[in-house]
């Protein structure tokens, strides 16, 4: 079907969460710090700080990705391609990256982070509507 003039139409098979959550991306044996912006079961959206890359990221490329959470002793591990540089800030491009399949240990380690960062969004607007409704 056809977008006739209107918005883009949204591809994502996934909700996403906003998050603040730490990471690493690992590519070709170097590693990276990350904040994750946002976090989906298929993908997320990293924030690499301005970091100079060794060599650039190519769509489709695998990297690794750990996901770091508080009240979780180890990180969530899992593989990704990139998907695309959103340059809407050209001097801080953000990394979107695709999820490969992951075992079910880790699948459910991220459906407990989803909806960590779920109740996190629904607590912040709470307190967001508490303020507005007392001023």
């Amino acid at each position: 079907m056809t977008n006739h003039g209107g918005p883009p139409r949204e591809r994502r098979r996934h909700p996403r969460a906003l998050t603040d959550l730490r990471g690493t991306i690992n590519v070709r044996g170097a590693s990276y710090a990350a904040r994750i912006i946002n976090l989906s079961m298929g993908g997320a959206l990293l924030d690499l700080g301005g970091a100079s890359l060794a060599a650039p990221l190519d769509k489709g490329q695998l990297v690794s990705l750990e996901i770091r959470t508080r009240g979780r002793e180890h990180p969530l591990a899992a593989d990704a391609r990139v998907v695309l540089w959103n340059t809407a800030v050209a001097d801080n491009p953000l990394l979107a990256v695709q999820f490969e399949p992951m075992p079910d240990e880790a699948t459910e380690v991220l459906e407990d982070m989803m909806s960590e960062a779920v109740t996190e969004l629904r607590r912040r607007a709470f307190l967001a509507r508490a303020r507005t409704d007392s001023d």
